[in-house]
């Protein structure tokens, strides 16, 4: 079986184009969208590509916490996130109809298929942080009830495996918003129980004539990191590290 994980799309619909052109010619049984689907700068155009590969392809999705943040902010719901974030989830909330809120409610937090385990951030929440510098004792804990033996994650905007006892623990990382020091689409394929990190390229220049024509009140920032350039790892593991300790005390 052969599957193409695509995490953490964040409304970044020059680089989720790319990666549809190479599963043009992959030819994925499933494809697996696995949450924070559209809050970036191109959310409209990046919705009605992923309605295009679900006419394609047989897919599953699970709900990210930012799909989440956008349910919230539709039923005004109070939104517990930081200021720019809650003024860019606000902005593409907005954007939406009652059906494509619909269609992320219908997102299930996690789901099985096979062998394989996918969830956005952990088994039974999608806000969880952990990384490969977590304890393995505290990762364990984040998978107990968990019994397939791949367990397929994002969220933290990182690729990585683990191993954990018998099973292991492989993050897809971010197709629109990745925290790599080499550029590009980041997501994940897997065929016979084996997994390939992918990295797809993009046009920079075609890249940025979109987004300019967006109003999404971050979009400059958008181009300079996620475009232009990216956010190294190391960048990429202290942004966590503070996002960590921001949920510990709004807790």
């Amino acid at each position: 079986m052969k599957i193409a994980a695509l995490y953490d799309i964040h409304g970044n619909y020059p680089a989720l184009k790319k990666v549809s052109d190479e599963l043009n010619n992959m030819k994925p049984d499933l494809l697996v969208f696995g949450g924070d689907l559209i809050s970036g700068p191109m959310p409209l155009e990046t919705l009605d590509l992923i309605y295009d590969l679900k006419s394609k392809y047989r897919t599953a999705s699970v709900l990210g916490n930012n799909d989440q943040d956008i349910i919230d902010s539709y039923e005004n719901k109070k939104l517990s996130l930081l200021n720019k974030a809650q003024e860019q989830i606000q902005w593409v909330t907005r954007l939406l109809n009652e059906k494509q809120i619909l269609d992320l409610k219908d997102m299930p937090i996690n789901i099985n298929v096979g062998k394989y385990f996918f969830c956005h951030a952990i088994a039974d929440d999608n806000r969880t942080i952990f990384t490969p510098k977590t304890r393995i004792s505290n990762i364990k804990q984040l998978f107990l009830e968990v019994i397939s033996p791949f367990i397929i994650c994002g969220h933290t905007h990182l690729q990585f495996k683990l191993k954990i006892g018998s099973q292991q623990i492989i993050n897809a990382g971010s197709v629109g918003m990745p925290f790599s020091d080499k550029k590009g689409a980041q997501w994940l394929w897997i065929e016979n129980n084996n997994f390939q990190f992918r990295r797809t390229l993009f046009d920079e220049d075609i890249a940025i004539k979109n987004m300019k024509n967006s109003d999404f009140p971050f979009v400059n920032q958008f181009i300079e990191e996620y475009v232009k350039n990216t956010v190294k790892v190391r960048t990429g593991y202290k942004i966590l590290r503070r996002l960590e300790e921001n949920n510990r005390l709004r807790k």
